[in-house]
């Protein structure tokens, strides 16, 4: 009872603040914690594609950014207004901090290479993976096929 208990509060206490780079962001249950409504959408364009999810109120969110050049992909939050050394993200089998940076369009993204284990992790989740930084809330989105998508357009 009282695991659970811990488990639900670490879940919904915000906001969520990323550990230091050397170790793995907490633990958080996605099995309680609601992804945010909204939808994913999709686009290819010349040297890659992106997907970006657009909550109810047309805000978008997060953004997936394939870069085929460099087969990395970019894990990008939105609306951010003060930098972070890294960007943690959890899915129902993997949570690591990444290292990130911050850009002046008020961006925080995160770059991992298309081979990158935490990528089939997210794409696998479980119905939604969660990311979040040190002074920002947890954002947990829904997994749609827009998703892996974006990943498999960096590894072919």
């Amino acid at each position: 009872m009282r695991k659970s208990l811990y488990v639900l509060a670490a879940a919904f206490t915000l906001p969520l603040e990323a550990p230091a780079l050397s170790q793995a962001p907490a633990a958080i249950d996605l099995d309680v914690v609601a992804p945010l409504l909204g939808s994913w959408s999709y686009q290819a364009y010349a040297g890659g594609s992106h997907a970006a999810f657009t909550d109810t109120a047309a805000t978008q969110r997060l953004i997936l950014r394939c870069n085929r050049a460099t087969r990395t992909v970019s894990i990008v939050r939105t609306g951010v207004a003060a930098a972070a050394p890294t960007l943690s993200v959890w899915t129902t089998s993997a949570a690591r901090a990444v290292p990130s940076r911050f850009d002046a369009t008020r961006t925080l993204t995160a770059d991992l290479r298309a081979t990158d284990p935490l990528l089939d992790a997210i794409a696998f989740s479980r119905g939604r993976f969660a990311t979040g930084a040190a002074g920002l809330p947890m954002v947990a989105v829904p997994v749609w096929p827009e998703v892996s998508r974006v990943i498999e357009d960096c590894r072919s």
